[in-house]
């Protein structure tokens, strides 16, 4: 018996208007998390509008740029300063190892005075919450994107996207078209999201791989995007495509095209993968005693250092980087990358000393 599978043209009225508004709202929906994600990542470099350099620093950092400094250094907060004093005193902090004291001292009050009516955690949770001294180094900190942070908003991510992409294609489903082509609308979104999430573990590595992320991100919103406005047309003003000959064969010819490329791909990473996975099931013990550093750095709590063991704990930090490692002070103590696999937490001032000391002994 020869299956009827159902299309546009027969679901009744209301089912239409139930798929057009849902659709409708998630386009909306994924419009605004673009204007979030551009106010989010702008002028990290400092220049007035997104760039792959603000992606860059988002995930693999700077060595020169910070997000409050580029926010009020000719950014959408340096209006709200009542001085150019009050701007070079919080850049003046920015630049000079960003001390507990010189901050309650000198930034907190301009803070507290200008920009907390809104980052204040409560009024707005998405600004950053510059009413502590934690929250402010949240935003002053050229360091990489932390992993605990990114293994947080991954699963998310992937969670709430995919529950997205599953209805919008299964209502995108009852288009009439090609079925090779229909197959390969549906599967781009999650192999790009996929990849897109991937990436921004490999960008703390490797900042190039930014384009990788902007790439992924956009072929996600395009296919997304061509689901959405196809199922809307042909709900409403075209139940049935008609094509001549010459175009079907010629939509025939671009779907075995994509088609092709998408089994070259998929080939390609098999390969990799095959390569791979030796060199990942030796380094297993390092990632387990790095999945271990790291569930000590989530239960640690924070650090309050002298003046003077900031001085040192500079030193030490530069003593490591010399030595060819990655050394970031995450508010609970010091993550200490010694290969892509391989993490270390030192806990307190002491371990950094120690840790040095074995180094270069």
């Amino acid at each position: 018996m020869e299956k009827h599978c159902l299309r546009f043209k027969d679901i009744s009225v209301s089912e239409k208007m139930l798929y057009s508004l849902f659709l409708m709202t998630i386009g909306i929906g994924y419009l605004f998390g673009l204007t979030h994600l551009y106010y989010t990542h702008q002028m990290r470099d400092g220049q007035p509008g997104m760039s792959i350099q603000d992606v860059m620093i988002a995930y693999y950092g700077s060595q020169d740029k910070t997000r409050l400094g580029s926010a009020i250094n000719g950014g959408p907060m340096e209006p709200n300063l009542k001085s150019v004093d009050d701007k070079e005193k919080i850049l003046a902090w920015l630049s000079t190892g960003k001390s507990k004291a010189h901050f309650e001292q000198d930034v907190a009050p301009i803070l507290n005075r200008d920009c907390t009516g809104c980052h204040n955690g409560e009024t707005n949770p998405s600004l950053p919450n510059l009413t502590t001294y934690e929250g402010v180094m949240d935003v002053a900190s050229s360091k990489a994107a932390s992993l605990p942070g990114l293994v947080k908003i991954s699963h998310i991510h992937l969670f709430g996207i995919a529950f997205i992409l599953l209805f919008v294609g299964r209502i995108f489903i009852y288009s009439d078209m090609s079925v090779s082509l229909k197959r390969i609308i549906v599967v781009i979104p999650f192999l790009s999201l996929l990849i897109d999430t991937t990436s921004w573990f490999i960008t703390r590595t490797y900042p190039n791989f930014a384009y990788v992320v902007v790439g992924s991100g956009a072929m996600m919103g395009l296919s997304m995007g061509a689901q959405i406005i196809i199922s809307l047309y042909q709900m409403w003003f075209n139940t049935h495509l008609q094509l001549s000959s010459e175009q079907q064969a010629r939509l025939k010819k671009y779907a075995l095209m994509l088609q092709n490329w998408t089994l070259n791909g998929l080939a390609i990473s098999k390969n990799y993968v095959l390569k791979t996975a030796p060199i990942i099931w030796r380094g297993g013990s390092q990632i387990l005693l790095s999945l271990y550093q790291l569930f000590r750095y989530s239960l640690h709590t924070h650090l309050a250092l002298s003046d003077a063991e900031q001085l040192k704990a500079r030193q030490y930090t530069q003593t490591l980087q010399a030595q060819g490692y990655r050394v970031w002070f995450a508010s609970k103590g010091w993550l200490v990358k010694k290969s892509l696999l391989s993490w270390l937490f030192l806990s307190s001032i002491d371990d950094l000393e120690n840790y040095v000391a074995d180094v270069i002994s």
